[in-house]
C-alpha cells in the first residue's frame, strides 16, 4: 500500500519514545514529517538523525499545552513540507499519585497535555483537512490506562479515558468523510516518559525530583515494547483505516473485566425493572436523550 508516501505529517512529542517511533515509521513509508516537541535540544538531534537517514523532516519547537503556539507551528510545518494531511497527537505526560494526594496544579497540567492539547491539535488541523479535501488521518495517543482504570495514577488514567472518548466522538463526527481517526492504546513501552514527566512535575511544584519513583518506573518501562515497533503498528493501522490500535495482547482480560461489569449491570437492570424504552429507541437507530 503506497499511502502515506508523499504525504506530510505533524507528530507531537516526536523527539523521543513513541513519537519518535511514529516519525521513523512515517519516514520509512515515504512521508514527510514535522517533528514537534518542547525539548529543543533533543529535537535538533532527532531532526539531524532522520535527515541523515534520507528523510524529509523539519523540527518545530512546540509546547502543546499552549494554544497560542499551535497555528504558528502548523504554518511553519506547512511552509517547509507542504499541506499536512496526517496529525499525530502523541505528546503526553504521567504524574500525580493517589487521587486525594494529587495537587490540583498537577492534575490540570496532566489534563492540559494529555487531552486538551489533542483538542487544540484537532481544532488547528481539522479545518485545514476539510478545506483541502482528500484523504487525511488523525491519530490520538491514549493508553491501555484509557480502557482499564489504573489505581495510583488517577489523573493520567482519567485523562487517557478522555482521549479514548474524544477519539470515538471524533470518529463518529467524521463518518462518511475521507478523514480517518485512530486511537493508540499502548501498554508498557520503553520510553522516557517517567524521566521527562518526573522532572517537569518537580519543576511545576518547585520540589526535588522523586528519584526513587522515576528510577522504579523507568525499570518497568525498560522492559516494555520497542517504540519503533509501535510506530510501525501505527502506520500500518493508518494504512488500513483502523480505529483502535493496541500493542499488548495480554491486557485483554483486564479490558474484558471492565466491559463485563457494564454488560452485567444492564442485565441486572432488566431483571429488576424489566426492559425499558431505551432498548426500543436504540433498535430504531436513534440516540436517547442523556441527562
Amino acid at each position: 500500500m503506497n499511502w502515506p508516501a508523499g504525504q506530510a505529517a505533524f507528530v507531537t512529542g516526536a523527539a523521543s519514545g513513541i513519537g519518535l517511533g511514529i516519525a521513523r515509521a512515517l519516514v520509512a513509508a515515504g512521508a514527510k514529517v514535522a517533528l514537534a516537541d518542547i525539548d529543543d535540544a533533543r529535537l535538533a538531534d532527532v531532526t539531524e538523525e532522520l535527515t541523515a537517514a534520507g528523510g524529509t523532516v523539519v523540527g518545530v519547537q512546540l509546547d502543546v499545552s499552549d494554544a497560542d503556539q499551535w497555528s504558528a507551528a502548523a504554518d511553519r510545518a506547512e511552509e517547509a513540507l507542504g499541506p499536512i494531511s496526517i496529525l499525530c497527537n502523541n505528546a503526553g505526560v504521567n504524574g500525580g499519585g493517589l487521587i486525594d494526594e494529587t495537587p490540583l496544579k498537577v492534575w490540570r497540567w496532566i489534563y492540559r497535555i494529555n487531552i486538551e492539547a489533542q483538542f487544540i491539535g484537532v481544532s488547528t488541523f481539522l479545518p485545514r483537512f476539510k478545506e483541502r479535501a482528500g484523504r487525511a488521518q488523525i491519530v490520538n495517543t491514549a493508553s491501555m490506562a484509557g480502557l482499564v482504570p489504573m489505581a495510583r495514577a488517577g489523573a493520567y488514567s482519567s485523562s487517557k479515558f478522555a482521549s479514548v472518548g474524544f477519539s470515538m466522538v471524533l470518529r463518529d463526527e467524521l463518518a462518511g468523510t475521507d478523514i480517518g481517526v485512530s486511537v493508540l492504546c499502548p501498554g508498557t513501552v520503553a520510553t522516557r516518559i517517567n524521566a521527562t514527566a518526573g522532572a517537569a512535575e518537580a519543576q511545576l511544584l518547585g520540589q526535588a525530583i522523586n528519584t526513587a519513583a522515576v528510577e522504579g518506573n523507568g525499570a518497568l518501562l525498560a522492559q516494555g515494547a520497542d517504540p519503533d515497533r509501535v510506530g510501525e503498528q501505527v502506520v500500518e493501522a493508518m494504512q488500513h483505516r483502523q480505529f483502535l490500535i493496541i500493542t499488548h495482547r495480554d491486557w485483554e482480560p483486564l479490558v474484558t473485566r471492565v466491559h463485563t461489569e457494564i454488560a452485567r449491570t444492564f442485565r441486572e437492570f432488566d431483571n429488576r425493572h424489566g426492559p425499558d424504552h431505551t432498548a426500543q429507541i436504540l433498535a430504531q437507530g436513534t440516540s436517547p436523550v442523556v441527562t
